[in-house]
């Protein structure tokens, strides 16, 4: 099948109808049609005015929309939590605007390295409704669910709940239904410390809350089960839940009213499993100990009927440190990006036809972060041409004390940036500017406070992209 140019690219279209062949193959039209072509025609000639004279045959030159989308990055601090909305142009590019208060408190903080690079070690802090109006987000610090609805750039907070549990980490949404994960306090959390669970809502369409009866339900690590990420399944009969620190994936049914029966338990594949989400029907699992306990890995799985689960790649090393979040190609169904806390690397793993995985490329390295600082949060545009990451301010291996790796002395900045990197149509990446800042003069590592200048807070968590 022949495709248009405007078909691929819709703003191509407006160049298209201001051409003389266009013209003269669409006499029949409405006349909205004609004098849309002909305001078309007029701005282009007007725009070239001063440059040189467009033949009757050549295309004419439009730039393209300055905005194609938004990116949203939550700061997540202790002090107060909110949303920072950039703009991203048609070259991936992006540009800082407004920030929103969530009316909340966050779990990063500036001043203190466990809370400065993932302090929810989390993926799914922050995300998006099915219908792209409504962005979710958890304030970790205040045990709260909020909504915010996104207006253009600004974003309006609509509502925000208790989370019915402490310190929630994870959300997800299919239809009109909203889970969380809440981590019951900080590792090791053990008891008597309260569990960790889950609890659901429904939204209504202004994007208001209404508790689920009978949805707050424990995980089956209690409270020392350190959850990472909450996931619908794709048909939504069930929630998946990874426990980072017992090894176990729960698996919730969830009955045809949006309520979760007895969870089925079931052991990771590899140590520390951190991320659960769905290529098709396959759910992958990064786990951030992985092979020998150095480098991670990921596994694949089959979810049953029953709420088992049957594994089909299991613990395939990414020869990456500490494989956390990821992000699903659009471009190729077949391929997920997958962020290195610790390496500040992006790798990435192809699925066969029956769900196996095979890293991408073969020695699984794919970018690397500026000076190997630590990458975290990963999201991709949704016409699926750009990736964006969320970096720390520093080497994770290097700059953390509590790590084998740790180097004295090693320069810290307490300022996080975005990387960006265009998605080629073999699924490599090309960098591209992103939304990076200068590190202030490095700074031996310390726990005294440090002035952010200018860049993303330390402790961020949660980013989104359309």
């Amino acid at each position: 099948m022949s495709l248009k140019l405007w078909q691929l690219i819709p703003w191509k279209k407006e160049i298209e109808m201001s051409t003389p062949e266009y013209k003269s193959t669409h006499q029949g039209e409405s006349s909205d049609a004609k004098s849309g072509a002909e305001s078309v025609a007029e701005r282009v000639a007007a725009s070239n005015a001063a440059a040189e004279t467009v033949t009757e045959h050549e295309l004419p030159r439009v730039q393209p929309p300055t905005n194609n989308g938004y990116v949203w990055v939550m700061s997540n601090q202790e002090t107060g939590n909110s949303v920072t909305t950039f703009t991203r142009s048609y070259e991936g590019d992006l540009t800082r605007k407004g920030t929103y208060i969530t009316g909340g408190l966050g779990a990063g903080k500036s001043y203190d390295l466990e809370a400065a690079s993932d302090p929810l070690v989390s993926q799914g802090s922050l995300i998006l409704s099915e219908d792209q109006r409504f962005l979710f987000a958890v304030n970790a610090g205040s045990d709260e669910v909020l909504v915010m609805r996104i207006d253009g750039e600004a974003l309006t907070l609509v509502d925000r709940v208790p989370s019915n549990g402490v310190r929630p980490v994870s959300l997800t949404t299919r239809n009109n239904l909203l889970y969380v994960t809440n981590a019951g306090g900080l590792p090791p959390n053990n008891p008597p410390a309260p569990d960790a669970n889950i609890s659901g809502w429904r939204v209504a369409e202004d994007g208001t809350l209404t508790p689920i009866d009978g949805s707050t339900q424990s995980l089956l690590g209690g409270p020392a089960a350190g959850p990472s990420q909450i996931q619908f399944s794709p048909d939504g009969r069930f929630l998946v839940v990874s426990e980072r620190q017992t090894n176990i994936i729960d698996v919730f049914p969830v009955d045809a009213d949006g309520v979760p029966g007895e969870p089925v338990k079931n052991i990771s594949a590899g140590p520390g499993p951190f991320t659960a989400t769905f290529t098709g029907d396959v759910l992958l699992v990064c786990e951030i100990i992985g092979v020998n306990f150095t480098y991670g890995s990921a596994s694949t799985y089959k979810l049953n009927d029953d709420g088992t689960l049957t594994t089909i790649s299991a613990a395939v090393n990414t020869t990456e440190r500490t494989a956390c979040w990821t992000a699903n190609s659009i471009i190729d169904p077949n391929v997920t990006y997958i962020a290195n806390n610790q390496s500040g690397t992006i790798s990435a793993v192809r699925f066969d036809a029956n769900g196996a995985i095979t890293s991408f490329p073969e020695d699984g390295h794919l970018a690397s972060a500026r000076e190997n600082h630590l990458t975290q949060d990963l999201a991709i545009s949704s016409d699926g041409r750009f990736l964006y990451v969320l970096i720390g301010g520093y080497d994770e291996k290097l700059a953390d004390p509590r790590l084998p790796t740790f180097v004295p002395g090693t320069p810290y900045s307490n300022k996080m940036s975005i990387g960006a990197y265009k998605i080629e149509p073999n699924a490599s990446l090309t960098p591209l500017k992103g939304y990076a800042v200068v590190d202030d003069p490095p700074t031996q590592i310390s726990l005294g406070l440090l002035k952010l200048q200018d860049g993303l807070a330390p402790g961020s968590e949660g980013m989104v992209a359309i």
